[in-house]
């Protein structure tokens, strides 16, 4: 299958090496079915959302151009909404989350790269964070307009992140990558404050000189966008003094402006290289984070759900390891948090690039509660059979009989079931045949 030169950027040169097989997971009849039929093609699915509604709706991003519907089983002709983003490399509309109140609000949120013809306040497209609405909710149209609520300065078209998601405690989280240049020579993913592109990551706070100043780069941030700033302190997406359309949650780690006049408040996680996936577990609240590696590893980090901002290594770190080099056991900066599963491009996977995906707690019972991802280059599922808390490393297992894809994302409906999208167009749902039988599969 050919890769196109905008995922070659992104996930790097496949490996020829072979997948090894390990044991099949239960149920025996669990594999991939095309959804919403057969002859359904997307152009890059990279997110599927529904809204908690009722109207069993689910939503799927196409990555470059709008988000469509498939509603009673049959993709609907008319999208749901259409986007100018960017799309060179691996920019596109990124991300989507429905407001918990959406059923009563029509109010929903998209992360995109803004589009070429906008002016940039970096080096590429900005991420651009906005809000949209549809009226009455249950409607299939909605409105073209949104309003922006952040713009973030980027510096290359790649390690875009983008994913978007509420929390178990209402805020919004937006995953935004370190902004592309291999190996972050600029620090951006440690510098929780302000910096120039000046290839020192000592120089965290240095805005003079020319060129365009970065922030948020390598982040996952939390929003109270059901708030607003009347007078901005130490906010990074707007001004000092100025208002902003959004609020800080009082237990982001730099939130107190005065403990932390130099910092983005905004931020809640840092150290990351390309968030490009994450999920929360619909159950307990955990987060898990698939961060796509440089050259030898990648990783899915964990957070327990209540647990307060936390630095995820990058770059100091690649998985488990000192980076530059391979040395077992990188303890990263103080405070920081290990990866929870790391794999290398010369495992049994034999991937280059992964894509974060979700704890199923859907309708086929023998599968609740494991962890499901993929790997771009290898295309195979993989099953982490206990991904609890307690668990100092994970050990995963290959899906048996599902197709060879290209995954670019993953994502639940408002029931659980789990849907995955690739590159090619094709998406697939999570299928077993007893489910049929009497709705739910124990």
């Amino acid at each position: 299958m050919r890769i196109s030169p905008a995922f070659r950027i992104l996930f790097g040169l496949i490996l020829a090496v072979p997948l090894v097989a390990t044991a099949a997971i239960v149920p025996a009849d669990l594999q991939l079915v095309r959804w919403p039929d057969s002859s359904t093609t997307f152009a890059q699915p990279i997110a599927f959302r529904s809204p908690n509604d009722g109207s069993n709706r689910v939503f799927v991003i196409e990555r470059c151009s709008r988000i469509r519907i498939v509603k009673n089983g049959s993709l609907l002709a008319t999208p749901f909404v259409s986007i100018s983003a960017g799309c060179n490399s691996e920019q596109g509309i990124l991300g989507l989350a429905f407001d918990p109140n959406f059923a009563s609000n029509g109010t929903f949120y998209v992360s995109y790269s803004a589009p070429n013809s906008d002016p940039e306040l970096g080096a590429s497209n900005d991420h651009v964070l906005a809000r949209y609405t549809v009226s009455p909710p249950s409607s299939d149209v909605a409105n073209p307009s949104g309003q922006i609520l952040m713009r973030v300065p980027d510096i290359a078209g790649n390690h875009n992140g983008g994913d978007l998601h509420f929390g178990p405690d209402s805020y919004l989280y937006w995953s935004i990558g370190d902004g592309g240049v291999q190996g972050d020579p600029n620090g951006f993913a440690q510098c929780t404050g302000r910096k120039k592109a000046d290839n020192n990551p000592a120089s965290c706070h240095t805005t003079s000189g020319s060129g365009p100043t970065y922030y948020l780069l390598g982040k996952i941030l939390r929003l109270d966008v059901h708030n607003t700033t009347p007078s901005a302190s130490n906010l990074c997406g707007v001004g000092s003094g100025q208002p902003a359309p959004y609020a800080i949650p009082p237990g982001n780690p730099f939130a107190n402006a005065a403990t932390f006049p130099d910092e983005c408040a905004e931020i809640f996680n840092w150290g990351f290289r390309n968030p490009f996936r994450f999920s929360f577990d619909r159950q307990t609240g955990d987060m898990l984070i698939g961060d796509v590696g440089q050259n030898r590893y990648e990783e899915i980090s964990f957070q327990a759900a209540g647990s307060g901002g936390q630095n995820f290594q990058w770059n100091q770190c690649e998985g488990l390891h000192t980076y530059p080099g391979n040395v077992l056991g990188c303890s990263g900066p103080v405070g920081s948090v290990v990866p929870r599963l790391e794999y290398s491009h010369n495992s049994g996977i034999s991937g280059c690039s992964i894509t974060g995906g979700y704890t199923y707690r859907g309708p086929i019972g023998p599968l609740r509660g494991q962890h499901i991802f993929s790997d771009y280059c290898a295309g195979r599922m993989y099953v982490v059979a206990d991904p609890g808390a307690g668990v100092s490393s994970w050990n995963y297992e290959t899906l048996s009989g599902t197709p060879g894809i290209s995954p670019i994302g993953f994502g639940e409906d408002a029931h659980g079931n789990l849907f995955v999208g690739s590159q090619g167009g094709q998406a697939y749902i999570f299928y077993s045949d007893k489910i049929f039988q009497d709705g739910f599969d124990n």
